[in-house]
């Protein structure tokens, strides 16, 4: 009788919160909260790269001092809750619909900032302690002595076009305590907003996303500034839905899978107009990344205020979304049906050696003994594996278990491990295959906004090596609008860096629809 009450409440316990669950994911996936009242959000200094002190105490902070990546207060560790009593932090909703304010930080200014007042320089007294103000929204500063001349009317400053004012987010409290619950966003009141969302993953590359992130929220609103859940970007973009129809821009922080995972959630929110995406590169080959001119890989630092006037001075670009329609038969006994899927690509596709070594990585980086993230140590595990490729190769013979057509005209492989469909000039973390195999005379060009692939053909995870050096060169298929590739046997496959066991299929490749990216100058 015991066992018997003890597993009907067990049962009964487990039901409950399966039903709660499932109601939450239904009826409120969508909703976004926010805290009401602001507070301080506490980050190590180290992060600003120069000398702090306490805004509190007004001594010199050491290693283990603290600021608010909202408002740039600073902080000694003992020092906090007086902080919190006696700063006010930067509001991030309001209620009243009026002329913002300054929202004024005593020193610990930045490097190489001018008075807004008088236009001198405000190092030139290169004096100890805290001196000078400046607003943590426009980002404009003043000396002590000048602080009486500056107007009380904050107009968001250079960056007004990319920050949401506290007053323009519309959001209700259900019960009194309650977090608030974001209904919409209203538009700002001058012409050319066009707010910028940040979205960062945690888990890409060196997992230095959340510092980076901290040092976005002291120029932006906060609210802006997002981290993906394990379950993906949709709660974070649910901003992007909120902002339309206005335009908007996204900053992506996070490695080539990341920033595809962002571009299918949007495309499947069907948000117009679409946004802006400019990146960050936090991943490991950062593929888009070096062809839109944001880099190889993240900076050890970034000053956010150049970083911002860089996505200000981009360029708008179109970048092709392709298709890749996936037709096999299901293995279940006693019936076999067809079985068709879709996925998206926006930088390369490949079947063959190198997406069995992006396998091979992808197991080790999922294995609960994968404790240290980095870049380093993620082309480490690389290097090891396309070694492992060279000495036991797993895709000898490819060319004899795969079909393939171009425009509907079948091509006659040579000898090979490997074959890469690219959108853009840059795989491998950086190796530009088709500039690579091009002849003496050879001006047929590459783009990645014109519905056209550039095919090649790898021989061997050793070729791959030396690609990677210059050494030698890719053979090359073809270019085509349309491809069509059979697979006669089970063989690993990736798409922009994801990889997994392809089962016997056939995959029609097509340009779909084109996204918007902004690409550096």
């Amino acid at each position: 009788m015991i066992e018997w009450t003890f597993s009907l409440a067990t049962g009964i316990i487990v039901l409950t919160v399966s039903i709660w669950y499932l109601v939450r994911y239904l009826l409120i996936h969508d909703v976004v909260y926010i805290q009401g009242k602001p507070r301080h959000s506490w980050k190590s200094s180290k992060l600003l790269d120069r000398g702090c002190y306490c805004s509190v105490c007004e001594i010199l902070l050491v290693s283990t001092g603290r600021f608010c990546d909202h408002c740039g207060v600073c902080s000694h560790p003992e020092c906090i809750k007086k902080a919190e009593r006696q700063f006010k932090c930067k509001e991030k909703h309001s209620k009243e619909d009026r002329l913002a304010k300054h929202k004024w930080t005593r020193g610990n200014l930045p490097l190489n900032c001018t008075c807004d007042a008088c236009g001198e320089d405000m190092d030139a007294t290169n004096e100890p302690g805290l001196h000078g103000f400046r607003c943590c929204w426009c980002q404009k500063c003043a000396h002590t002595a000048c602080f009486s001349r500056m107007s009380e009317d904050c107009d968001y400053g250079e960056f007004r076009d990319f920050i949401i004012p506290s007053s323009c987010i519309d959001a209700v409290r259900r019960r009194a305590g309650a977090k608030l619950l974001l209904r919409g966003v209203k538009a700002a009141p001058w012409p050319t907003w066009k707010p910028l969302i940040v979205v960062a993953n945690v888990k890409s590359g060196s997992s230095r996303s959340d510092d980076f992130l901290a040092l976005f929220r002291g120029v932006l609103n906060s609210l802006q500034v997002t981290e993906m859940s394990r379950s993906g970007p949709q709660d974070a973009l649910q901003w992007i839905a909120r902002i339309s129809p206005r335009p908007c821009r996204i900053l992506v922080a996070g490695g080539d899978g990341t920033i595809g995972w962002v571009m299918n959630t949007l495309f499947s929110m069907a948000v117009q107009p679409y946004p802006e995406i400019c990146i960050l590169p936090l991943g490991t080959g950062n593929d888009l990344s070096r062809i839109l001119n944001w880099g190889a890989e993240a900076p050890d630092s970034v000053d956010p205020v150049k970083f911002l006037r860089q996505i200000r001075d981009a360029e708008v670009m179109k970048l092709d979304r392709w298709v890749l329609e996936i037709t096999g038969t299901s293995s279940r006994i006693p019936l076999k049906r067809p079985v068709k899927r879709d996925i998206f690509m926006y930088n390369y596709f490949s079947v063959g050696v190198d997406a069995q070594v992006a396998l091979n990585f992808h197991r080790a980086r999922e294995s609960q003994f994968y404790m240290l993230s980095s870049r380093l140590i993620n082309k480490m595990l690389y290097l090891c594996f396309g070694t492992h490729q060279v000495m036991i190769p797993d895709c000898v013979g490819l060319d004899k278990e795969i079909e393939l057509w171009l425009d509907d005209e079948k091509v006659d492989l040579p000898e090979l491990q490997s074959v890469v469909f690219l959108n853009i000039d840059s795989w491998g973390a950086g190796v530009k295959l088709w500039e690579m195999s091009r002849e003496e005379n050879d001006s047929t060009p590459s783009s990645f906004s014109d519905g056209v692939m550039e095919v090649l053909g790898i021989v061997s995870s050793f070729h791959i090596a030396q690609l990677q050096v210059g050494l030698n060169k890719p053979i090359r298929l073809g270019q085509a609008k349309t491809a069509r590739l059979r697979i006669l046997k089970t063989c690993p496959v990736q798409a922009d860096g994801e990889p997994w066991k392809q089962t016997p299929c056939e995959i029609n490749i097509q340009c779909t629809e084109q996204a918007t990216v902004l690409r550096r100058k």
